[in-house]
């Protein structure tokens, strides 16, 4: 995808539960933006054991199961009519662990972008990832939209969190792409090491001015618009990121935050950046996982 055009192709896995019907939602409302072809993805789980006596054949037709594929395929069709979309549609079933048949699915239709939901603790009153969206987010070479917030309208603010690193530059230029009419925070939270010795106001008010610094010399180095860099906020805070995001975000109007991922290799498939994940589990939020740009690309 290059500067200032849009994805052409998104991917949307989704486990037909209500969990993912915001995702469903955000996909149409993104996909009619971007005029883009929307691949809904459905993995079932594998057929049980064949019946203890005779095979399903064996049995009088009202008392054979309806093929799950096509079942799968005919609800999110209802689904989609109901909505009135809009949008090019494609539907993809198939068996398998669900990760992989999406990961497939996304790879096969050249998706630049994957969206999904995830599971709703009602008891907690939180939410948290399944293994299918903690699988995404490690694998996925594209970016994977996790969504929470109903979709009501278009992102209208995001927050990028930055550790100034070239991964962080990467979402910030990917979140601006996509998503260029919304305004943009630039957030980086930061430690004050020894600053009880120090005299703590003093060693923050320093640590903010590099922070604002190191904030001007990243977004005069990303691959953005001078005009889009300079209507940029900056946020340089002191404290943990996924902390000061949380409260961010519960106490400000909905965004989109966005954060980049580090590294590669086996240490990169356990943790995804042990940052980035925390953020992903803190913010109440929509979340775009941006990865780290030496990952390979779908293609």
């Amino acid at each position: 995808m290059t500067q200032g055009t849009f994805p052409r192709r998104i991917a949307l896995a989704t486990d037909l539960s209500h969990r993912c019907d915001r995702a469903l939602d955000r996909a149409l409302l993104v996909a009619k933006a971007w005029q883009a072809e929307l691949t809904v993805i459905h993995a079932l789980a594998p057929p049980e054991d064949s019946p203890l006596f005779g095979s399903l054949r064996d049995l009088p037709s009202w008392r054979r199961s309806p093929d799950p594929v096509r079942k799968a395929r005919d609800r999110i069709y209802r689904d989609l009519v109901r909505e009135d979309p809009g949008v090019d549609i494609m539907v993809h079933v198939e068996t398998g662990s669900p990760a992989e048949v999406v990961l497939g699915a996304a790879r096969a239709s050249h998706a630049d972008l994957i969206v999904t939901g995830v599971a709703r603790d009602e008891l907690l009153a939180r939410m948290f990832l399944g293994d299918t969206v903690d699988r995404l987010i490690r694998k996925s070479p594209v970016p994977v939209l996790i969504v929470r917030d109903r979709a009501f309208e278009p992102y209208r603010t995001m927050l990028v969190t930055t550790d100034f690193s070239a991964s962080s530059r990467v979402a910030l230029e990917t979140a601006v792409r996509l998503f260029p009419e919304a305004g943009i925070s630039l957030f980086h939270a930061y430690d004050v090491p020894f600053a009880g010795y120090l005299g703590r106001a003093e060693v923050e008010k320093q640590f903010e001015g590099y922070g604002k610094d190191a904030a001007d010399k990243f977004l005069a180095e990303a691959g953005i618009a001078p005009d889009a860099a300079r209507k940029v906020s900056r946020m340089i805070e002191h404290g943990v990121p996924e902390g000061l995001l949380r409260d961010y975000a519960e106490n400000s109007r909905r965004h989109l935050n966005v954060v980049g991922s580090h590294g590669g290799g086996m240490v990169y498939e356990t943790l995804i950046g042990s940052t980035a994940r925390k953020i992903i589990d803190a913010v109440p939020g929509d979340v775009l996982l941006v990865p780290d740009p030496t990952r390979r690309k779908v293609d």
